[in-house]
C-alpha cells in the first residue's frame, strides 16, 4: 500500500523496512522477556503457573504492538531525512539511533528498578554545587548526546560503518525472528486462556 507513494519507494526498500522492523523488535523483546521472567516466579507462587504463563503471553503480545508502534515512528522519521540518501544509509542511521536510545532507556530503567543510589562522592558534589538537578540533567544530556553524536557522524561519513551496521542488523533479524515466534505463541496462549475462561 505504501509503495504507491513515489517518495516512499525512494526512501525505503522492502528489505530495509523488514530489517528496521526486526531492529525495533530486538531490544523491546529482550527487555520484555527479562522483566516478564523477573515477575514469573512471584505470580506463579501467588496464583498458579497458568496465570504466570498468561502474564508472559500478555507481555509478548504487548511487546509486538510496542515494536510496531516504534517501527512506524522510525519509518516516519526516516521520511524527513535527505532525499539523496540511500535506503541502506537511512536504515543504518535510524537503526543505530534507535538501538542507542533503547540501550539508554534499558539502563535507566534497570538502574531505577534495582534502587541503586548515586555514589557518595557524586551525591556530595551535586549537593555542594547548589544546583544539583541542573548538573545531573546536564551531565546526563552531555553523555547521551556524545553516545548519539559519534555514531551518527561515523554512519553519515563512512561507508564501512554503514555496511557494518547493516551486517549487525542482519544478525539481529535472526534473533528477532525467534522473539516474533514467541509473540505468536503468546497470542495463541491468550486465545486459549480466553476461550477456557
Amino acid at each position: 500500500m505504501l509503495y504507491r507513494f513515489p517518495f516512499f519507494t525512494r526512501a525505503y526498500t522492502r528489505r530495509s523496512l523488514f530489517q528496521l522492523f526486526m531492529v525495533c523488535a530486538f531490544p523491546i523483546h529482550v527487555w520484555t522477556i527479562l522483566m516478564a521472567f523477573r515477575d514469573f516466579s512471584w505470580v506463579a507462587e501467588r496464583t498458579n503457573t497458568w496465570d504466570a504463563v498468561g502474564l508472559l503471553s500478555y507481555a509478548m503480545v504487548f511487546a509486538f504492538f510496542e515494536t510496531f508502534g516504534m517501527f512506524l515512528i522510525l519509518v516516519l522519521t526516516g521520511l524527513f531525512m535527505p532525499k539523496g540518501w540511500s535506503a541502506e544509509k537511512r536504515l543504518g542511521l535510524l537503526g543505530v539511533l534507535y538501538l542507542i536510545l533503547a540501550v539508554w532507556a534499558i539502563l535507566i530503567q534497570s538502574y531505577s528498578l534495582n534502587g541503586y543510589p548515586l555514589p557518595g562522592w557524586v551525591a556530595k558534589f551535586l549537593v555542594e554545587s547548589g544546583h544539583p538537578l541542573r548538573l545531573m540533567w546536564g551531565g546526563m544530556f552531555l553523555v547521551t548526546a556524545l553516545t548519539v553524536t559519534v555514531p551518527v557522524i561515523l554512519l553519515v561519513r563512512s561507508e564501512k560503518a554503514q555496511r557494518a551496521s547493516i551486517e549487525i542488523f542482519d544478525r539481529l533479524a535472526i534473533l528477532s525472528s525467534f522473539y516474533l515466534l514467541f509473540d505468536v505463541v503468546g497470542a495463541v496462549v491468550l486465545v486459549v486462556r480466553n476461550i477456557r475462561a
